[in-house]
């Protein structure tokens, strides 16, 4: 896959900073890297994008060690009857806080899409696949509004269940894999530590263009998804103290009487923060938001 070597203390810091400073209008056009090209994305959001600047202001100094902030995570679960796997990198990749269920295999919910967009950029930089500007759209509308007819249109076109396991074995991520069930793609499986890892190591398996490109869908995620649901929770809740933030978003239920709420992001120092939420079915939607929420204003001040 085509990619670029850098240090890796400067890896997750810079390509995150070389676009925050953009306007959300602005990454629905042409997104550009410097010193690389550029690719014109075909599909403007309909929905206005969460402006994380704007509603949570300078993003919160990090200053609390590992400990305090399992508690307050593991508090928040507590209160809504779930768990929370959390995992922290600083912008170097190195660990902050890991949870006790960061290797724990959940279900992805929506936070799938960004493997098999990923695998798709990569691809078509390779050759191996062309992307038209239709594709394009569908894969812009999975990452910003998380539409799942758009996800399911991919899936189905380039094979998602071999995306995802291509993508678990070129990252190293030994918890993901695609669904049990041909086509139920929410229901692939990952763990914490590993979409730490995936956002991570982005920079490294990704052209400077694509990079870009997907960076600017990930920062102009939408304030409400295509389903109707309400994506400002966890590290893109307004108060969060995330500050600007790269993100995706994942929900559901309720296989297994369970249900799924994760928030994941890059925040604009670097620093990787992954919240995969896991409770009951009958704890509502209310609940597990506030509990992850509260798992996020704890989490972006681990330093």
């Amino acid at each position: 896959m085509p990619g670029h070597s850098s240090p890796t203390t400067s890896r997750v810091r810079r390509w995150l900073l070389a676009t925050v400073a953009v306007p959300a209008v602005a990454l629905a056009g042409v997104l550009a890297w410097p010193g690389g090209g550029e690719r014109t994305s075909p599909a403007a959001a309909v929905e206005v994008p969460i402006d994380a600047t704007v509603a949570d202001g300078p993003a919160t100094v990090p200053t609390v060690g590992s400990a305090a902030v399992l508690s307050a995570v593991g508090a928040a679960a507590a209160q809504a009857g779930g768990s929370i796997a959390v995992v922290v990198l600083d912008a170097a990749g190195a660990p902050l806080v890991t949870g006790d269920a960061a290797d724990d295999a959940v279900p992805t919910a929506s936070l799938v899409k960004l493997l098999v967009v990923q695998q798709l950029l990569a691809r078509d930089a390779a050759g191996s696949l062309s992307l038209d500007d239709d594709d394009l759209a569908l894969m812009e509308r999975a990452v910003e509004a998380s539409d799942d007819d758009a996800m399911s249109s991919l899936w189905v076109e380039f094979d998602g269940a071999a995306l995802v396991a291509d993508a678990a074995a070129e990252f190293g991520l030994t918890g993901t894999a695609p669904p049990e069930t041909a086509g139920q793609w929410g229901g692939s499986t990952t763990t914490a530590r590993d979409q730490a890892t995936f956002l991570a190591a982005l920079d490294e398996h990704l052209s400077p263009a694509d990079l870009a490109t997907l960076t600017g869908w990930m920062q102009a995620t939408t304030g409400t998804a295509a389903d109707g649901f309400d994506q400002a929770f966890g590290v893109l809740a307004t108060g969060s103290g995330a500050g600007p933030v790269a993100a995706k978003q994942g929900w559901m239920c309720c296989v297994d009487s369970r249900r799924q709420l994760h928030s994941a992001g890059v925040l604009a120092d670097g620093r990787v923060v992954v919240l995969l939420g896991d409770f009951p079915s009958g704890t509502g939607w209310a609940e597990a938001r506030a509990a992850l929420d509260a798992a996020a204003r704890a989490a972006v001040t681990a330093g």
